[in-house]
C-alpha cells in the first residue's frame, strides 16, 4: 500500500526534437490492459518528438501521422540504447495532494486472488475506484485503498471449502459432471461472487463426505457408468475412432477427467469438439447393443500395454455392446465387467487363449465361435427377520454397497 505523494526519478532528456522514434510495448495485455491498448495503437508507427517535457517527469509529446501521445522515454526507442541516468528524487504533489491511500494494480490483484485483467474489469464496472492519472505520472494504475478493502473483507467473510475442480479430481469426475450435481442437488454447494460478473461454488467437507458416499464407486463396487460413457456425446472409455485424415483414435480422459480423443500417432489429446470439427472422426463401430438378461457378471483386469488390449475392447463394444460392459481405468490396467450370457467371437487379432490369462473371476468357454461367459455366484435365498434386514440394508448403504454384497463381505471375513 501506498500514499498519492510519490518518489520519482530526475532524469536528463534522452531524444532530441524533431527525432524519429517507435513505440516499446513495456507491459503485457495480462500486466495492464488499459496501458498495452494505448501503446499498442501505436506500434510499429514511426513518429517524431514534438516537445520534450521534462517535470514532473521526463516525457515526451510524439507525432504519429495525424494522432499524437504522450509518452515515457523507456517507453520509446531509435533503434540504439539510451539509458538515463537516475540524479535524485523528490516530492510530486498538486492535482493528487490529498494523499489518498492506493493500491497498485498488482496489489490488488494479489489481494483478492485475481488476474490484473479482472482488476481492470472491476475498475470498469465501478467495484473499485480506480484514480484517474491525466499525465501518466504512474506507471502503474492504482486503487483507492477504502473499496479494494471493502472486498478483501466481503472475500474473507464467504464461505470457505473446495472448488468444483478440486471435488472433480476427489471423485474421479469431469468438472462438468460435478456442475451438474450441484445443480440437481447431488453435490450441496454455496454459490459465491467470482472474476467479472461470474460466480463459482463452493463445497464444505461435510458437503464432500456426503457425495463421496453417493457418487464416488468403492474398490468393490461394479464401475458406475460414468466412469466410462460419455452419455452427452455418446462415447464410450477407449472407443475407437477415425477418418480420412486419422487412421485411428481412441477415447480417453484428460487429466481434468474430461473426455476427448487421443490420437496415439502424434500422441495428442483433443477436445470432443475438436476432434469431431478439425479432425472429422467418427466411431469405427456401433458401442450398442440390446442388454442381456441378468445373470452375474465376469471380471477382467487387463494391462494397458498388452497386445490385446485395444482389440479385446473394440470387440466388447462392437459384440457385446456397452449395455453388456463396464469399465473402470486404473493406472496400468482396466477392470473389465461383461454381463454373463453368449456372444460370436469373431476376431482375426485376438484367441480366447490371449484373453484368458486376464481372468479374475469367473468362467470362460469358446464352442463353436461362440464365447461363453459363466458368472461365479449362483443365485440363492434366505429368510431374515424384517428387523434385521433393515439394518443390514442400512449398513450396506453406509458402506456404499448392495445388500448382497455385504453379506458377502462379511460372511469372507467369517469364514477366513
Amino acid at each position: 500500500m501506498n500514499k498519492l505523494n510519490y518518489e520519482k526519478n530526475t532524469q536528463t532528456a534522452s531524444y532530441e526534437m524533431g527525432e524519429s522514434v517507435f513505440v516499446l510495448l513495456t507491459c503485457t495485455e495480462e500486466d495492464d490492459p488499459e496501458s498495452f491498448y494505448y501503446f499498442k495503437q501505436f506500434e510499429k508507427k514511426e513518429g517524431v518528438i514534438l516537445e520534450v517535457i521534462e517535470h514532473p517527469r521526463l516525457q515526451y509529446r510524439v507525432k504519429f501521422g495525424q494522432a499524437e501521445a504522450v509518452l515515457y522515454h523507456e517507453e520509446l526507442t531509435n533503434g540504439k540504447q539510451r539509458d538515463v541516468p537516475k540524479t535524485g528524487t523528490d516530492n510530486q504533489e498538486g492535482w493528487e495532494g490529498d494523499k489518498v491511500e492506493w493500491y497498485t494494480q498488482k496489489e490488488v490483484a494479489d489481494l483478492l486472488g485475481v488476474s490484473k485483467a479482472t482488476v481492470y474489469h472491476y475498475g470498469k464496472q465501478k467495484k473499485i475506484i480506480k484514480i484517474l492519472d491525466p499525465h501518466r505520472l504512474h506507471k502503474e494504475a492504482r486503487y483507492e485503498k477504502a473499496e479494494v478493502d471493502r472486498l478483501v473483507y466481503e472475500k474473507q467473510s464467504l464461505p470457505t471449502g473446495m472448488s468444483p475442480n478440486d471435488v472433480a479430481k476427489k471423485l474421479g469426475l469431469s468438472v462438468q459432471s460435478v456442475y451438474k450435481y450441484i445443480q440437481d442437488g447431488s453435490i450441496k454447494a454455496k454459490a459465491v461472487p467470482y472474476g467479472d460478473e461470474r460466480i463459482t461454488y463452493v463445497i464444505s467437507e461435510t458437503a464432500y463426505q456426503e457425495a463421496e458416499k453417493s457418487l464416488k464407486p468403492t474398490e468393490t463396487q461394479r464401475p458406475k457408468k460414468y466412469e466410462y460413457y460419455d452419455s452427452k456425446n455418446d462415447i464410450a472409455l477407449y472407443q475407437r475412432f477415425h477418418s480420412s485424415k486419422i487412421p485411428e483414435a481412441r477415447v480417453v480422459r484428460n487429466e481434468e477427467n474430461v473426455f476427448g480423443f487421443y490420437l496415439p500417432n502424434i500422441q495428442k489429446w483433443l477436445t470432443y469438439e475438436e476432434g469431431m470439427k478439425t479432425y472429422t472422426l467418427k466411431p469405427s463401430y456401433s458401442i450398442h447393443q440390446p442388454p442381456l438378461d441378468y445373470k452375474g457378471y465376469i471380471e477382467f483386469q487387463v494391462p494397458k500395454n498388452e497386445v490385446v488390449f485395444y482389440p479385446f475392447i473394440d470387440y466388447l463394444y462392437e459384440i457385446w455392446g456397452m449395455e453388456n460392459v463396464r469399465m473402470r481405468e486404473q493406472d496400468s490396467s482396466v477392470l473389465i465387467f461383461i454381463r454373463a450370457g453368449e456372444r460370436p467371437l469373431i476376431s482375426e487379432v485376438f484367441g480366447i487363449a490371449d484373453i484368458l490369462p486376464n481372468l479374475i473371476n469367473g468362467e470362460m468357454h469358446h464352442e463353436e465361435g461362440t464365447l461363453i461367459l459363466r458368472s461365479p455366484y449362483r443365485k440363492t435365498s434366505f429368510e431374515l427377520p424384517n428387523e434385521l434386514l433393515e439394518k443390514i440394508s442400512d449398513l450396506a448403504k453406509q458402506e456404499g454397497i448392495s445388500i448382497s454384497k455385504w453379506v458377502e463381505d462379511k460372511l469372507s471375513s467369517k469364514i477366513k
